[in-house]
């Protein structure tokens, strides 16, 4: 208890201050790079080798059954992002969601929630490419092997190069994801109809059976990690400081994406499992790289090896999409004075989290490498992806039950949208993850212990905040609104700010506070300059 008052303890701030804060460069990102931030972090071509290939692992040949599932349960869970992302923007995505309906407490443990989320996206990217899809590929396409512990340095390796690529700044990365993106989507899909109409006759709806799954709880399983392997559109959540006008592009990038990559993802599967044999389906996740043994089989030598590229750039980006995203909200906590040290609001001259970004870095490179030595490379990766999904829902059904909070005060609640959608999809939710502990499973009942634990935590630092802390956040989050031209009804009486500020209003997208300009000086400069120092002084 003595760390945990120690680590969220900060200096008392006057209530009375108007905190000056400065949000991330706003108006650099279009919708093409809202978009392909989605896609990205989805990573059609390095799900179809990671995350669709465990779920296969547990649904066997009901593997098209299971995205079924995950495809309706998605489309109930993007309605909560879709109605938050019209009224409110910030770097914090959830976190800002939540602290917007309810307070920020709540808004904390959300936030934490997708954080350990996000990281874990990152982890189980980099180990899957290192330890499971590297080796996999070599034996695949050479009948090669190599030193058993080369995965480390391979791991490391690909980590590098994705911290080098964000440290460029988020604009350089969303247009590399935009070009090869668009060709990824392309290429998937082109490949995939071939395989179906080579199959010609072979194609069959028995893979819609549920029956074909060893149990109940492998096909729920598996429709969780089905669910989250298209889940990734909440990432553009996170880029609402500098999306162009982004209560209008979110939502619609949001809703596109989702749609584009779940039909899709519903098509691989089906050309996977009847390519593979839906009969044979149990031995799929065990050949490491199943997708490009299919595609090989079906096309050519060249596309399979063209395909593991593929493979490989779409696991690069699908952990540089959640890298900036787990960045960013670890910033949105800094710059409000909440859990992390005032030291990780850092940014750079192009207004990037720079610190946020070099730790998270770091810090997922020893987490899968412990990871890997000490439970293997593939049971490893099933872990940290598993509790990856796992904290990922349990931040969505804390925004699914605010949402109505937060349209209530808006007077403008829906009962169906607003309630009624989200309560079903958290039951649907809550169905997986009672699947993941019942019946017993060494592997993935440790996903909900480790997840379990950091929610308390999570509760715990929230609730051991001091009050005055709590304020001055809500302080800074309602500045950081108002610049956003943010329209939604605040929480009354939390912010402390003055009556007589004028109000900012939801058109006013270009407002420049002649307090809050942007700077572009050397160096690096913290974001609330009034309560933090700069680095420089």
């Amino acid at each position: 208890m003595e760390f945990l008052r120690k680590l969220i303890e900060y200096e008392k701030v006057d209530p009375s201050t108007q905190p000056e804060v400065r949000t991330l460069r706003r108006g650099r990102l279009r919708f093409w790079h809202l978009y392909f931030q989605s896609v990205s972090m989805i990573s059609p071509a390095g799900a179809m080798a990671a995350t669709m290939t465990s779920s296969a692992g547990y649904a066997w040949g009901a593997l098209p059954f299971s995205y079924i599932l995950a495809i309706i349960a998605g489309t109930l869970l993007m309605n909560t992002t879709v109605w938050y992302s019209m009224k409110v923007a910030s770097s914090g995505g959830y976190y800002a969601y939540v602290f917007a309906a309810v307070g920020p407490r709540w808004g904390v443990i959300c936030g934490m929630m997708f954080i350990l989320s996000y990281f874990n996206v990152v982890t189980n990217g980099i180990l899957f490419v290192g330890g499971v899809f590297f080796p996999g590929f070599i034996k695949t396409m050479t009948g090669a092997t190599y030193a058993d512990k080369a995965w480390i340095g391979i791991m490391f390796a690909f980590i590098l190069l994705i911290y080098i690529l964000a440290f460029f700044g988020i604009r350089a990365s969303l247009d590399y994801s935009l070009v090869i993106g668009t060709f990824e989507l392309l290429f998937m899909f082109a490949c995939t109809l071939a395989v179906v109409i080579k199959l010609g006759s072979k194609n069959t709806g028995q893979v819609f059976n549920p029956s074909l799954a060893p149990t109940r709880a492998d096909i729920a399983i598996a429709a969780l990690l089905s669910l989250f392997s298209i889940s990734g559109y909440s990432a553009v959540a996170f880029l609402g400081e500098e999306a162009k006008n982004p209560r209008k592009q979110i939502p619609i990038a949001v809703i596109l994406a989702y749609s584009t990559v779940a039909l899709l993802f519903f098509f691989m599967s089906y050309g996977l499992t009847v390519g593979w044999g839906y009969k044979d389906m149990s031995q799929f996740s065990a050949s490491l790289d199943p997708g490009v043994i299919v595609y090989k089989r079906y096309l050519t030598p060249v596309i399979g090896w063209f395909m593991v590229i593929l493979i490989l750039n779409a696991m690069f980006l699908g952990s540089l999409a959640p890298l900036n995203s787990c960045a960013r909200l670890i910033f949105a906590f800094a710059r409000e004075g909440l859990i992390f040290p005032k030291i990780f609001a850092t940014v750079d001259r192009k207004q990037n989290p720079i610190v946020s970004t070099a730790v998270v870095a770091f810090l997922a490179a020893i987490v899968s490498l412990i990871a890997g030595l000490a439970m293997g490379t593939y049971n490893g990766f099933v872990m940290l992806v598993t509790t990856s999904s796992l904290s990922l829902y349990v931040g969505h059904i804390i925004a699914n039950l605010t949402l109505g909070i937060f349209y209530h005060r808006q007077k403008q609640l829906n009962w169906i949208f607003h309630v009624i959608i989200p309560v079903i999809a958290s039951i649907l939710v809550g169905f997986s993850i009672f699947f993941t502990m019942y019946p017993y499973n060494p592997v993935t009942l440790a996903c909900p212990i480790w997840t379990g634990v950091w929610l308390i935590l999570s509760i715990i630092g929230a609730y051991l905040t001091p009050r005055h802390r709590l304020d001055a956040a809500q302080r800074r989050f309602e500045r950081v609104q108002d610049l956003m031209g943010a329209s939604y009804v605040k929480i009354q009486g939390a912010t402390g700010m003055n009556k007589y500020e004028a109000e900012l209003s939801v058109e006013d997208e270009n407002f420049q506070s002649p307090n809050t300009h942007q700077t572009n000086d050397a160096g690096s400069k913290y974001v609330d300059e009034e309560l933090i120092a700069s680095t420089n002084e």
